[in-house]
């Protein structure tokens, strides 16, 4: 096989480590991370050009962007309560830098691997395909609307994926995503507390993800807005899978519920999910 020159903006993160580990072996990787998550001392398994830089820096990304064959951009504050933190900053990395990095990828005619989010469906009732109308309730997802619609509008080689929720081992952890949580304290044998419980989220294991980002950047499938998607469950439903230690809170923190379809990612990129919550539990042990 040629190698295969890739840029992972966000590659030290929680999916962009796990990425990295995952990738095939004629993959040139250069990683483009700010670290400002206290993930500066993540350990990957195979040798990276690592890019300590955060990517409002145009001139250090326009010659990574130049010199790579596709680029897989996972950079981005993530969630609507750290977007609330620091707004300006969050718009500024979510949409401005992102529009930044898609002009040069158009000058240099490269290929784009975005990752979105299903978060961007907001409150729907139905099961949201490709095609189901965005109902975004927070700026986080309205910063990947805006991100999406640029991208659509400005290139002709890229994959968008709307992520479902994240779950399971990365060698840069994340315990406040809510399988994590749950196990995490399930180990520790304290209680946990679901707030409602009756919304619908769509999940899927990290490594799954991974393995979907490294078949978007490797076939020829472009121009296509895809949700990666493993397994659809009402909150309270993945909480009685890991443990019975629960106490049910009836008012809801967050009122998005969103049930998501993903035929088309097993169609166009010939995937499937292999992880599941049992194998993400035994991961913790």
């Amino acid at each position: 096989m040629s190698e295969k020159n890739v840029l992972i903006t966000g590659g030290a993160g929680y999916i962009g480590s796990l990425l990295v580990n995952l990738a095939p072996d004629n993959w040139k990787i250069t990683v483009m991370d700010n670290c400002i998550m206290g993930n500066s001392e993540v350990q990957f398994q195979k040798k990276v050009n690592f890019v300590k830089e955060d990517i409002r820096n145009k001139s250090i990304i326009d010659d990574l962007i130049k010199k790579s064959d596709v680029v897989i951009h996972l950079a981005g504050i993530v969630g609507e309560a750290s977007f609330k933190k620091n707004p300006k900053a969050a718009w500024e990395i979510n949409q401005d830098a992102t529009e930044k990095i898609v002009d040069l990828i158009k000058k240099y005619n490269k290929k784009l691997v975005f990752m979105s989010t299903c978060s961007v469906y907001g409150f729907n009732t139905g099961i949201c395909t490709e095609e189901t109308s965005p109902n975004p309730v927070d700026d986080y997802s309205r910063s990947k609307i805006k991100s999406e619609q640029y991208i659509q509008e400005n290139l002709e080689n890229y994959i968008i994926f709307r992520l479902g929720t994240v779950y399971g081992w990365s060698p840069r952890m994340r315990f406040d995503i809510i399988i994590n949580r749950i196990i995490e304290k399930t180990l520790w044998k304290e209680q946990i507390e679901i707030f409602g419980g009756t919304q619908w989220r769509p999940f899927i294991h990290v490594k799954d993800a991974g393995k979907a980002l490294i078949l978007a950047a490797e076939k020829s499938t472009k121009n296509e807005i895809i949700n990666i998607v493993g397994e659809n469950h009402q909150l309270l439903d993945v909480a009685k899978q890991i443990t019975d230690n629960l106490k049910i809170i009836s008012e809801k923190e967050d009122n998005r519920s969103y049930h998501v379809d993903n035929k088309k990612i097993k169609e166009k990129l010939n995937w499937k999910p292999e992880m599941n919550i049992e194998k993400a539990i035994q991961e913790f042990k």
